[in-house]
């Protein structure tokens, strides 16, 4: 199983909030992209950050950066 650090890689608007570039989270998955569990990288930024990038969009990984741990 691989652990991947995800963060973002633009500052984003969330709900009238600015996020600044390189908020980031670790997963762990048995996918070489983790963004094949997307719910579970959305998961991850709700319960570390409070921050819920799916409702608004951003949760793709045009507006992430992601690397193995």
């Amino acid at each position: 199983m691989a652990t991947f650090e995800i963060k973002t890689n633009r500052t984003i608007n969330v709900n009238g909030e600015y996020v600044d570039k390189g908020l980031s989270v670790q997963i762990s998955t048995m996918f070489s992209n983790p963004f094949d569990e997307v719910e579970k990288v959305h998961k991850a930024f709700i319960r570390v950050h409070g921050i819920d990038f799916k409702t608004e969009g951003y949760l793709s990984p045009g507006y992430f950066e992601y690397k193995k741990v």
